[in-house]
């Protein structure tokens, strides 16, 4: 999951680009352009302003933008429209990046741009030299590190790529020297904001104003988001959708977390006493199970799926978000037992602490929900020796 920050920071203090990125496993930063939409013809446009063509003369590459890349050899002109998602848990310095497909024909839109590997049949030896036949895009898969290229800046405005993986070699044209990049558009789809990940004294200070209110009251008065990122559509999977419709729709999720103190008779299912610590609504409201893995299918490998028995809807997360969401509950003190929620609804008490990850569409719309209850967290005469107390976490 990324944060963000605007690209006027490392314009103005270039040194940005080399901080680590957020705690926690992947993690990473989004550079947005954060220049007036007015403002696309400068002197920096092409043709000494004579013309709205705006090139992006230095990294790191935004991403609330689609950018063109363009190379040209003797008198022909190479272009693909695409968006560069930086690779998480490197700093933006590394200038690692997926280079996704934006725009494109046979589908092509949505996949991501894979290197050749040497020794494979893509690369032949003809007349003493290589010729490599490039590998097509393809879907995002978290374990491919031939997905990913390091783009490598030469004079101002000038790059190439090379591969990360030590036998990989990128599809042309991006391994030729030397290429530009030029702002493409803005679709509604890329309409970031300002995401600064969690907010800890926000979280464990409305934690603490709950602890303190009669259950009634907390439900309603201490609900807050605590935290913000954002997620590319390739982390998600809706259920059968293609990568060129997904990307369609929103290319990147909005991700929110959200707290608050719940009764605990409201989230005993089916109005009986047993309690989950944790629980999937597709589309914020629908119920859904986790999938067993052991699947043959690549994807249940790196994902984790949950169903909605009620609509058959499936979503995907991937692994890798699954547990860094997990990773962020057990670092606020969530605990994933059993024998906790029996305990909460054996002991009468009056409510518990929600935290619900909702991953929003650009267009607003909810995708998913996760709420993670904490069942060590609860207000209630009977059972506030069982638990740690709220300030620990």
């Amino acid at each position: 999951m990324y944060g963000t920050k605007p690209l006027s920071l490392f314009k103005s203090y270039p040194e940005a680009a080399s901080e680590p990125p957020p705690e926690g496993q992947n993690s990473g930063y989004l550079v947005l352009d954060d220049a007036p939409d007015d403002d696309s013809c400068t002197d920096e446009a092409c043709c000494w302003g004579t013309c709205c063509r705006t090139r992006v003369w230095e990294l790191p590459f935004p991403q609330n933008r689609v950018l063109t890349v363009e190379y040209t050899k003797r008198s022909r002109t190479y272009s693909e429209d695409v968006v560069f998602v930086p690779v998480p848990d490197q700093p933006l310095a590394s200038n690692r990046y997926y280079v996704v497909v934006a725009k494109g024909k046979h589908n092509k839109k949505g996949l991501v741009r894979t290197c050749s590997r040497e020794g494979e049949e893509d690369v032949t030896l003809c007349c003493c030299c290589v010729q490599v036949k490039d590998a097509k895009p393809r879907p995002f898969d978290p374990t491919d590190v031939y997905q990913q290229m390091e783009v490598v800046p030469h004079r101002r405005g000038q790059f190439t790529a090379r591969a990360v993986a030590a036998d990989g070699i990128p599809c042309f044209f991006y391994g030729q020297k030397y290429w530009l990049v030029y702002f493409a558009s803005k679709p509604k789809t890329f309409d970031l904001g300002l995401a600064q990940g969690i907010n800890a004294s926000l979280r464990s200070a409305t934690k603490l104003a709950g602890a303190a209110l009669p259950a009634a009251t907390a439900t309603t008065t201490t609900m807050a988001t605590v935290g913000k990122w954002y997620c590319p559509f390739f982390l998600v999977k809706e259920g059968d959708v293609a990568p060129h419709g997904q990307m369609n729709r929103s290319v990147f999720y909005e991700v929110t977390l959200e707290l608050r103190w719940e009764p605990v008779h409201a989230l005993s299912a089916g109005g009986g006493s047993k309690l989950t610590s944790k629980k999937a609504l597709i589309g914020g409201s629908v119920v859904a199970r986790q999938e067993s893995t052991g699947s043959s299918r690549r994807d249940d490998e790196t994902y984790v799926w949950f169903r909605a028995p009620a609509t058959r809807r499936r979503i995907g997360l991937c692994t890798s978000v699954w547990e860094r969401m997990r990773w962020e509950e057990y670092r606020g003190g969530w605990v994933d037992e059993v024998d906790d929620a029996e305990k909460v609804a054996a002991g009468g008490g009056d409510s518990v602490l929600v935290e619900r990850f909702v991953f929003k569409r650009m267009d607003g719309s909810v995708a998913v929900a996760f709420d993670f209850v904490h069942l060590n967290k609860m207000t209630g005469e009977k059972l506030q020796d069982t638990y740690s107390a709220y300030a620990d976490c």
